[in-house]
C-alpha cells in the first residue's frame, strides 16, 4: 500500500509544478536495504510513469534516507546516479538537459519508510510560467520552492493516506457485507431445510393419525416426499392435505385391496395461494363411520369449485376428471348410493358447508330428492 500510495504522489507532482520535464522517485522497502526507482517523463504531451534501474550504490541514497533535512538541491552536474533505460542505453541525465535539481525526502514514521523525489528544473523560473524570467534560481528563490514542495509533497501523502483509509474502510465494509450476506443464507437454507424436514415430519404425523382414524394403513412415496417438502402454505392446511391425498389414494375404493395405502405425488394438491381448498375447520368429534364420507363431499366440493371457475359444466364426468386420480361418472355415482344415508346426515349436521354441490350438482341433487320422497331427511 506504501508503494501504491508514492506512485501516487509521484503522478501529481506535475499538477504542482507546470512544465516540469522528469521526476525521478527512490522508494525504499521497509527493511530499508532494498530500493525500487520510478521514473515519471513527459513523452509527446503526457506524462509517463516507468521503472527504471539507477546507476548508484545504495549507500548513497541510504545516507540520503537518514537524513533529516527535508529537501536538498543539486547543481546540475552532481546528482550521485545516472538512469538506465529499458534498452539497456545509459544516459547520463543531464546530457540533455540543463537543470537544477531538488530533492525532497519524505519520511513516513508511521511506517518507517522513505521516499525520494528528484524533481528536475529548468535553470531559470520559467516552470512557474515566467518564461521572460532568464535569470537562475537564486539562493532565496530555492529555498521557498523546496519548502513548499516539500510541505506540498506532505500534504499529498496525508490525502493519499485518508483516501486509502477511507477505501480500505469502505473495501472492509463491503466484505463484512458479502460475509454476512453469505452467512445469512445459509442459515436461511439450513432454517428452510429444516422446515422442510418439520413439514414432512408433521405430514407423517397427521397420515398416521387419519389412516388409524380410517382403519387402514398408509405410507408416502419418494415422489410424495419430495412434493410434501415443497410445501409452502399455513401449516394449519396441512392436515386437510394429508386428508385429501388419502381420499384420493383410497377413500372411494374398498380398502380390503390393500392393506396398506401408498401415497403418491399425483395424490397431493396443495391449497391455491391466497385462500383455502379445504375447510379451515377440524373434523372434531365426527364419528369414525362419517369421516369417509366428509372427506368425499370436500373432494366433490372442491372439484366442483375448480370446474366452476373454468366456467365448465358441472356432470360427474367433468367432477371425475378433476381428481387427480381420474374417476368415472359411474364411480361418483356408485359412491354416492353407498354413502347416502351418512351424506343426508352432514347435509344437515352442517347445513353451511358444500353449498356448490348442494344446489347445482345435479346427482347430489337427485339424491337429496330421492331422500325427500323416502323421507330420510328426518332420520
Amino acid at each position: 500500500m506504501k508503494e501504491i500510495a508514492s506512485l501516487r504522489v509521484l503522478s501529481l507532482i506535475p499538477g504542482l509544478i507546470p512544465g516540469i520535464e522528469q521526476v525521478v522517485l527512490v522508494h525504499f522497502q521497509k527493511d530499508s536495504t532494498q530500493m525500487a526507482a520510478f521514473l515519471l517523463k513527459k513523452e509527446d504531451g503526457n506524462y509517463k510513469t516507468d521503472s527504471i534501474r539507477l546507476e548508484a550504490g545504495s549507500a548513497i541514497f541510504s545516507g540520503f534516507n537518514k537524513s533529516t533535512q527535508p529537501y536538498h538541491w543539486f547543481p546540475n552536474n552532481q546528482v550521485p546516479f545516472d538512469i538506465v533505460a529499458k534498452d539497456k542505453i545509459q544516459l547520463t541525465i543531464f546530457s540533455e538537459l540543463k537543470n537544477s535539481v531538488l530533492m525532497i525526502n519524505y519520511y513516513n514514521t508511521d511506517s518507517f519508510l522513505s521516499d525520494l523525489y528528484f524533481i528536475y528544473f529548468n535553470e531559470n523560473l520559467s516552470n512557474f510560467l515566467l518564461d521572460k524570467v532568464s535569470e537562475p534560481f537564486s539562493a532565496q528563490h530555492k529555498n521557498m520552492v523546496g519548502f513548499l514542495l516539500s510541505n506540498s509533497i506532505r500534504t499529498l501523502f496525508d490525502i493519499t493516506a485518508s483516501h486509502n483509509h477511507i477505501a480500505s474502510t469502505f473495501n472492509d465494509q463491503i466484505r463484512q457485507v458479502v460475509r454476512e450476506r453469505d452467512q445469512l443464507r445459509d442459515e436461511l437454507e439450513l432454517l428452510a431445510q429444516k422446515g422442510r424436514e418439520g413439514i414432512l415430519a408433521l405430514a407423517h404425523h397427521y397420515l398416521f393419525q387419519i389412516a388409524e382414524s380410517l382403519g387402514t394403513k398408509a405410507s408416502l412415496t419418494d415422489s410424495a416426499k419430495i412434493k410434501l417438502k415443497s410445501f409452502s402454505g399455513e401449516l394449519a392446511q396441512l392436515e386437510s392435505v394429508i386428508r385429501e391425498a388419502l381420499e384420493f389414494a383410497g377413500a372411494l375404493f374398498s380398502t380390503a385391496q390393500s392393506t396398506q395405502l401408498l401415497i403418491a405425488d399425483y395424490h397431493i394438491r396443495f391449497p391455491e395461494p391466497g385462500h383455502s381448498k379445504l375447510p379451515n375447520e377440524v373434523i372434531e368429534g365426527l364419528p369414525q363411520r362419517m369421516i369417509k364420507t366428509h372427506l368425499l363431499l370436500d373432494r366433490l366440493e372442491l372439484a366442483a369449485s375448480g370446474i366452476k371457475q373454468r366456467k365448465d359444466n358441472l356432470t360427474s364426468a367433468n367432477v371425475g376428471k378433476e381428481f387427480p386420480t381420474p374417476i368415472s361418472a359411474p364411480a361418483i355415482t356408485d359412491a354416492l348410493r353407498k354413502h347416502q344415508r351418512r351424506i343426508i346426515q352432514l347435509f344437515n349436521q352442517y347445513p353451511e358447508k358444500w353449498e356448490i354441490i348442494r344446489h347445482e350438482f345435479r346427482p347430489i341433487q337427485n339424491l337429496l330428492n330421492s331422500a325427500h320422497d323416502h323421507e330420510l331427511l328426518s332420520a
